[in-house]
């Protein structure tokens, strides 16, 4: 093969250099202006939605699939958000219920109040009488016909007791459980402590679950990816002998790991969604059943918001070590 053949400034000829070294040479002294860089993220952008495009069904699987495992982990924690809930309720609920002897009358009654006054660490006291109590049965849902049946009121006298602020709710129930005159003491603090620790359990799980099934989903683009990529060969070797960089070459296959990440995101708060409204009405009639006032709580939109990060995050992390990968190994062979 000839060369072309230029002089020097001393007269001597020499030949000159192909063309392909001068632009691999000149390549990596330019500077890609800002208009260039953005300009270059456009057309990887549209490349890789154009991707996505040419093969709809598979795209759409792959989304759906990313969905479905995005999605778990969002529905628990947004069944653990509202059975906190539940938990700050009964946290509101401090009273401790203290049944007085049924076989009390009213002179004892009295006495027995005035001693629990007397106990220090009591915020205050509400008195409920055996009649108030009946009339709160009468209005539970399957109760009103069994409290008229009754010739007499069962019922004994209630004193609410409200703890104060500081002190040990173990050691105040200690010191009614002693008063004469008291027959029950019911505190709720073992029960809430057990919530307190089942929603801890909970919590634990469904960071487990999160990481376990984000990685999942970091895999399964990762395949999508490096198929596209095997798919795409002659096109990058023709990009890289051109002089196109390995950035250059990643670039829309990073773009499409991403856009995968965030429609399955998408998938997963739309089912998000669709689940709660499915099961909304159902636990409120459940709920009117016991007599409370229960309702579901609109999914996060914090828990959203990350959904949608983490969706971007490991589409691209995974389509970054896809590609990356792809190419070395076109490379070795």
């Amino acid at each position: 093969m000839s060369r072309r053949i230029r002089k020097t400034k001393a007269g001597k000829e020499t030949p000159s250099q192909p063309a392909n070294i001068r632009v691999a040479r000149n390549r990596g002294l330019e500077r890609t202006s800002l208009m260039q860089w953005l300009a270059q993220h456009r057309a990887a952008l549209r490349a890789a939605l154009s991707q996505l495009g040419g093969h709809r069904i598979g795209s759409m699987v792959n989304v759906l699939v990313i969905g479905l495992a995005l999605a778990l982990p969002l529905l628990l924690d947004h069944a653990v958000r509202n059975l906190a809930q539940v938990g700050g309720a009964l946290d509101e609920q401090r009273d401790i219920t203290v049944f007085l002897d049924p076989a009390l009358d009213r002179a004892a009654v009295d006495v027995a109040m005035r001693e629990l006054h007397a106990i220090a660490g009591i915020a205050s006291i509400r008195r409920r009488t055996p009649e108030q109590g009946l009339s709160d049965l009468r209005q539970l849902p399957g109760f009103e016909a069994a409290a008229t049946a009754l010739d007499r009121n069962p019922l004994p006298w209630v004193a609410l007791v409200t703890p104060a602020d500081a002190v040990e709710q173990g050691d105040l129930v200690a010191r009614l459980e002693v008063v004469a005159g008291v027959d029950l003491v019911q505190h709720d603090a073992v029960w809430r402590e057990r919530l307190d620790r089942i929603l801890s359990l909970l919590r634990r799980v469904v960071y487990v679950l999160a990481g376990l099934l984000g990685v999942g989903a970091m895999l399964l683009i990762a395949n999508a990816i490096r198929i596209d990529v095997m798919a795409r060969r002659e096109e990058i070797s023709i990009v890289s002998l051109l002089g196109g960089s390995d950035a250059y070459v990643r670039r829309p296959f990073l773009y499409g790991g991403a856009l995968y990440g965030v429609l399955g995101a998408i998938a997963a708060i739309v089912l998000l969604w669709a689940v709660h409204l499915a099961v909304r009405d159902p636990v409120a009639a459940l709920s009117v059943t016991y007599a409370a006032d229960f309702r579901l709580s609109t999914p996060n939109l914090a828990s959203s918001a990350a959904a949608l990060a983490v969706g971007l995050v490991l589409g691209w992390i995974g389509a970054l070590v896809a590609a990356t990968l792809q190419l070395l190994s076109d490379r070795a062979d």
